[in-house]
């Protein structure tokens, strides 16, 4: 990509909305744009890395593996999202990996250098504002994450996900769906014929469609 397509890209970022040209091309500079297969392991947990990450296009699932090597959901990211530590990035400019991530889908993603990042962030106002709407999001994906697995039982944790995120849900296999919610297979099948039953949803060509949103949100709010 040339110098002024990557500076435009860029530029066209929400998460460097407001910024002036000049900041966009010193930006530019230390960024690389990098495309991923679904299925590749962008960072391991406990890898220490000197860049942030930022989807531009695509989603990425963050999970850990307990001592028998048994893979645990923790959350995704989808486009328009930054993958970093606020707090590492303040500390240092080597940012230690919390957690695996791994790509659900094709994906494009702008690799950040962190030491000219963070020293623009104390120097840039407008950017400093964005890092923190960014972590403000964060913040709440985190208690969306513990409501729905504290407080949500099976049927509201995946009518909770047909409401939010149904491209997924209709995208990826049953079995991976289960395992996102912390479900066994064999209940989300129960759940999911439940709600056709009641005419909430309807299955068409295997993939969900939504009958009556209403009562699909009144299930988990």
């Amino acid at each position: 990509m040339m110098l002024n397509e990557h500076t435009r890209l860029i530029g066209s970022l929400p998460l460097f909305e407001g910024l002036n040209k000049e900041d966009i091309e010193h930006i530019a500079s230390f960024c690389s744009l990098k495309e991923h297969q679904e299925g590749d392991v962008l960072f391991y947990e406990k890898d220490t890395k000197d860049a942030i990450y930022y989807i531009i296009e695509g989603s990425v699932k963050f999970y850990k593996v307990d001592r028998f090597e048994n893979e645990i959901f923790l959350y995704k990211l989808y486009s328009n999202s930054l993958i970093f530590n606020v707090s590492k990035l303040i500390d240092s400019f080597f940012i230690s990996c919390y957690a695996n991530a791994e790509f659900l889908e094709d994906s494009k993603i702008l690799s950040i250098q962190s030491k000219p990042f963070r020293d623009m962030i104390y120097s840039n106002h407008a950017l400093m504002t964005r890092i923190l709407e960014e972590s403000f999001k964060m913040i709440q994906q985190m208690q969306c994450i513990i409501s729905r697995d504290v407080v949500f039982d099976g049927t509201a944790k995946v009518a909770h996900m047909l409401i939010h995120d149904l491209r997924t849900f209709n995208r990826i296999k049953k079995h991976e769906i289960a395992y996102m919610l912390h479900l066994q297979p064999e209940t989300l099948s129960r759940i999911l014929n439940k709600l056709t039953r009641n005419g909430t949803i309807a299955i068409e060509k295997n993939a969900v469609v939504i009958l009556n949103e209403k009562e699909l949100r009144e299930i988990y709010e």
